[in-house]
């Protein structure tokens, strides 16, 4: 199997301590766990459902979804892991507008047109680790996230499973297996990255049987 991960920077492995990336990031793991399928990393830090970013307008995920399948197809299973750049403060999303950017997704992912002679591949939707109560407390690193953000993090799992259960697709909730760490309160550690890509690996392989 072609499984393909777009995600954003806990995606990428994005390591909060030095801004370098993991080698033990989920995706690696994964592919550890999976060495008998193909395992595409599409992490982009920053990246975006919907919501256009005005200083790397590229980091719109929507705008350069068609180029990125065409470019890997044929795939056989795709992951996608977003929504938490949205909650930045400046963009001031709603959970349910990540919901909307999901089900987008959904659309040009299953739009049979683009996959032509290759078979559509199945789907599955990962709501994010949450971003930390704690932000609050210490204060943002970046500088980009609030209160609302948090707030609107806690929603993102409710707003993302009712658009994949509208779309008959495979959800799962990060939240319920991993955490932020507390370097930054919105990257993974690679602990956290293990843990994350054990419970993929597993979902991957009931959708494999139909389960």
């Amino acid at each position: 199997m072609r499984i393909l991960c777009i995600g954003d920077s806990n995606t990428w492995g994005y390591n909060p301590l030095n801004g370098q990336r993991y080698e033990g990031r989920w995706t690696k793991v994964l592919a550890q766990l999976m060495p008998e399928h193909e395992i595409i990393e599409e992490g982009l830090n920053g990246r975006t459902l919907l919501s256009v970013d005005p200083v790397i307008k590229e980091r719109c995920g929507i705008a350069g979804l068609k180029m990125l399948l065409m470019s890997h197809k044929p795939i056989d299973y795709i992951v996608v892991m977003l929504g938490t750049n949205e909650m930045k403060k400046f963009f001031e999303c709603s959970a349910s507008y990540v919901g909307k950017g999901v089900s987008e997704f959904i659309k040009v992912i299953q739009n049979p047109e683009l996959w032509q002679r290759f078979q559509t591949p199945k789907l599955l939707i990962i709501s994010p680790v949450l971003i930390r109560e704690e932000l609050l407390e210490n204060g943002d690193v970046f500088g980009e996230f609030d209160e609302n953000s948090v707030l609107q993090s806690k929603c993102l799992a409710t707003a993302i499973e009712e658009v994949c259960k509208e779309y008959e697709v495979d959800f799962m909730n990060a939240a319920d297996y991993a955490e932020a760490s507390l370097v930054d309160y919105i990257h993974m550690d690679e602990e956290n990255h293990r843990k994350l890509a054990e419970v993929v690996n597993l979902k991957l392989r009931k959708m494999f049987e139909g389960l």
